[in-house]
């Protein structure tokens, strides 16, 4: 029946063999055509190709469900670090401002210390016995006082027209 079905079939497309199988010959004499019955394997592949369709979008369902959760995760990580840069930025902020009126009040304390070494030295010029020393010195010192006396009658805190 094979061979028949292939001369039909060759004969109508000019000796080109025919994907499709032959009609069934209308010749009485032949026997009618009997399918085979299904094989082991051909038993076997429709529940083969469908349990892995069902298999695989399964699968592929999970992993997107997995890769959703996962960024999910990420962003909420990054929001949180981001969260703890800032509020590590503002702790080093508030640090640094610290530090800089420690700072400050440091300059603020050598500019009291100066003021009053400053004082003790006029202090002891104004305050040195001139009698027991050399002309020239005592000239120095006396001018030295002068100096001193203008300045606190003007009331500024310079020590004479050089900043001595």
């Amino acid at each position: 029946m094979k061979w028949n079905e292939w001369l039909a079939a060759m004969s109508a497309n000019n000796g080109e063999p025919s994907t499709e199988p032959a009609k069934a010959s209308t010749d009485a004499t032949l026997p009618p055509r009997i399918d085979r019955p299904n094989g082991r394997d051909r038993a076997k592949k429709p529940l083969t190709s469908s349990t892995t369709s069902l298999a695989c979008l399964k699968v592929l369902q999970k992993m997107s469900m997995d890769r959703n959760a996962y960024e999910v995760r990420v962003k909420a990580a990054t929001k949180e670090e981001a969260k703890d840069i800032a509020s590590r930025s503002d702790r080093k902020l508030s640090l640094q401002e610290e530090q800089l009126q420690v700072q400050k009040d440091q300059v603020q304390i050598q500019r009291e210390l100066h003021e009053l070494q400053k004082a003790d030295r006029e202090e002891r010029v104004m305050s040195i016995d001139l009698e027991k020393l050399s002309p020239w010195v005592q000239d120095y010192y006396i001018n030295k006082q002068k100096q001193i006396s203008a300045m606190s009658l003007r009331g500024d805190g310079s020590s004479g027209p050089r900043g001595q």
